[in-house]
């Protein structure tokens, strides 16, 4: 059966909108972490913004492996956090966030949150048109350190008095 021309043209204008509708929805952001550093790409697809985001990793960690570890859809606005532990540091991504400062509050409660970390600070916020903004001033001691005993105020010497002599054996024998 031999379809007619028109007939292929007809389904491929039909066909235009609703790839152009699919193009229309929110853009996602996929983020890929290996040891040494955390990528990212949007997408409206995932699995694109992970094969764009693990290609990047691939290419600068090293030969390290490549691991997807969050997809928003909507990006929002997004960042990264470094997450300082007594033994190791992580980074932790958010995204999907209505706002930067919403953004920075739930990186903030993350830390406090967390009772092994000792500090974390935010290194990064992309906003929801894919520009990064690196951050300077969003920093915060975590729960795991220690705050010092407070001093006990040092009180003045105290003299205690010299015990009374105790009397001999002698001394208490009646006299004859």
């Amino acid at each position: 059966m031999k379809i007619p021309a028109i007939a292929v043209v007809f389904a491929a204008v039909l066909a235009v909108p609703f790839a152009a509708v699919a193009q229309d929805g929110p853009t996602g952001i996929g983020f890929v972490q290996a040891e040494e550093g955390t990528w990212w790409c949007r997408d409206f697809e995932p699995g694109k913004a992970f094969a764009c985001a693990t290609q990047k990793c691939t290419t600068e960690s090293s030969g390290q492996d490549c691991h997807p570890t969050r997809w928003c859809s909507p990006a929002g606005w997004s960042g990264l956090m470094t997450v300082w532990l007594p033994e190791f540091h992580a980074t932790t991504p958010l995204c999907g966030v209505s706002g930067e400062v919403a953004l920075i509050a739930a990186f903030e409660a993350l830390c406090a949150g967390s009772p092994d970390v000792t500090r974390c600070d935010v290194t990064m916020i992309i906003d929801p048109d894919g520009t990064e903004h690196p951050i300077d001033d969003a920093s915060w001691e975590g729960p795991a350190v220690a705050t010092p005993e407070p001093e006990a105020p040092e009180l003045p010497a105290v003299e205690s008095p010299e015990p009374p002599e105790t009397p001999t054996a002698r001394e208490t024998q009646p006299v004859q």
